[in-house]
């Protein structure tokens, strides 16, 4: 009984705790309209200095779907960054966070209204990434080097057909409506990918204790 009381406890000290609540806030403001209108990204609201929606509406989806997507990413890749390094994932979701609706403010003035977590979806995307790359880098893993290489530019490559085509690539555009902001998600990539290369780091300790991944060297 005393291992499993144990097993939990050490199970729960190592949750990814903020992911958790993160993900648990967007499916909560979810559930109520009025609370959505509130917090969402409202040009001419903000105009009207309702300057908490810079940071909230990153916690408003449009749609079941758009919750889905853009949740479920966070959730999986967020736990990812949080048990790699806290602090580390911690600033690449607060600065992205900060940056994305600035870039959209001054950047996209005819936009009136955004929400999601896409773009900090596409933050800690990159941030495990770049950390995956350095460390297979001194590992001298240079097959799992070319493949989490190629991942990056698939992010680049998803940025690319959003802003070529002004469709989504996850969430329906016919049943939400919807149009992807890539500059949103420009702006999460490169705020991922700038703290990764200074701070980023992935050890396969910290990623899924007690397992390695294979040694592919060529």
């Amino acid at each position: 009984m005393k291992k499993v009381l144990a097993f939990i406890h050490s199970a729960v000290r190592r949750a990814p705790r903020a992911s958790l609540l993160l993900t648990l806030a967007a499916v909560v403001i979810h559930l109520s309209i009025n609370l959505r209108m509130q917090l969402l990204y409202d040009r001419a609201a903000l105009i009207h200095h309702e300057l908490w929606r810079l940071l909230t509406c990153h916690w408003v989806h449009l749609s079941w779907d758009h919750l889905l997507w853009s949740a479920m990413t966070f959730l999986g890749l967020g736990s990812l960054c949080e048990l790699m390094d806290k602090k580390t994932y911690y600033a690449t979701v607060a600065l992205s966070a900060l940056l994305i609706p600035a870039g959209i403010w001054w950047g996209m003035p005819d936009l009136m209204v955004y929400g999601g977590l896409s773009g900090l979806d596409c933050a800690v995307y990159a941030l495990l990434m770049v950390s995956l790359i350095k460390r297979e880098i001194r590992s001298r893993g240079r097959l799992w080097v070319a493949c989490f290489s190629l991942l990056m530019v698939g992010l680049l490559a998803k940025i690319t057909y959003e802003t070529f085509t002004g469709l989504t690539i996850f969430v329906g555009n016919n049943h939400s409506g919807m149009v992807p902001v890539p500059l949103a998600h420009l702006i999460g990539g490169v705020v991922g990918t700038g703290i990764g290369l200074v701070k980023g780091k992935a050890t396969a300790r910290q990623l899924a204790p007690g397992c390695r991944m294979p040694s592919f060297k060529f």
